[in-house]
């Protein structure tokens, strides 16, 4: 890969951002930005120009769409490549191929992998019984955040189901740094990190677990008593369903001063379906 395409870094945790040398780069209006996402989300996989057509405006497509296409193409070639560089060819980092588009980005240019391979090493020490490094790895995976997951298609189906992974993932990441906070002893931590998973993700039992745990771990178990209440009428009010038995078992046993241990991994089934 050229060194252009090395000095490149996307950001997708949030508005897309394209940054060379940690300088940003104007990608310009709305269009434009949502062209880029979807090359992005491609893998360096070639996109037709149909496709791009279908998928920027789905079922109300222009009568210029195409030529919207090729103008957003132009403009965001010369914002990633320097002067004198097309960058049209087929080994360009906006390559025009026989099949369509195809956006060539080293893996670890991208905020999402690199975000997704923190997660891996952070669970990996939680695994290995090191909770301190797994907190801190998790801690820095999830700063790379800024917002929404490809914030700029958050409304476009093609961005779905890569917006709902990414989303999920997040999720497993601050429920891991939470049991990593608390394996390492630091239940004052946790607390404040579980109160914000339960406000984003009332529907996840997984998350009142931890903030029940959390509280019982820093000495106020009559408060995680209560969070159990909380969960029991939350989900009621939502789902019309009660707490299952985990974290029924984890109230009894809270009440009982006979909490079972944490482990490092998560239990599998403790987020409840819609």
């Amino acid at each position: 890969m050229s060194t252009q395409a090395a000095a490149l870094r996307f950001s997708l945790l949030g508005p897309v951002t394209a940054t060379q040398g940690g300088l940003p780069l104007d990608l310009g209006p709305r269009q434009r930005r949502v062209l880029l996402v979807r090359l992005l989300v491609a893998h360096g996989r070639p996109v037709s120009l149909g496709r791009l057509c279908e998928d920027l405006w789905e079922d109300r497509i222009p009568a210029r769409a195409a030529t919207s296409v090729h103008a957003h193409i132009s403009r965001l070639r010369r914002a990633l490549h320097p002067a004198g560089s097309s960058g049209a060819g087929r080994d360009g980092v906006l390559a025009t191929t026989p099949y369509g588009y195809a956006l060539h980005v080293a893996d670890e240019d991208r905020d999402t992998v690199r975000f997704e391979r923190a997660v891996t090493v952070g669970r990996e020490l939680l695994d290995t019984g090191r909770p301190e490094p797994a907190a801190d790895v998790l801690a820095e995976a999830l700063a790379m955040w800024r917002g929404d997951a490809l914030a700029d298609a958050d409304e476009l189906p093609f961005a779905a189901r890569e917006i709902a992974r990414l989303t999920e993932s997040r999720h497993t990441a601050r429920e891991l740094r939470v049991r990593a906070l608390l394996l390492a002893g630091r239940p004052d931590q946790a607390v404040h990190t579980a109160h914000d998973l339960v406000a984003d993700e009332p529907l996840r039992e997984s998350a009142w677990d931890l903030l029940m745990r959390s509280l019982a771990l820093l000495g106020r178990p009559a408060e995680a008593v209560q969070q159990y209440d909380r969960a029991r009428r939350v989900l009621h009010a939502e789902l019309g369903v009660e707490p299952g038995p985990a974290l029924r078992g984890l109230r009894q046993a809270i009440q009982h001063h006979t909490m079972p241990p944490l482990g490092p991994r998560m239990q599998p089934g403790t987020r409840v379906a819609c």
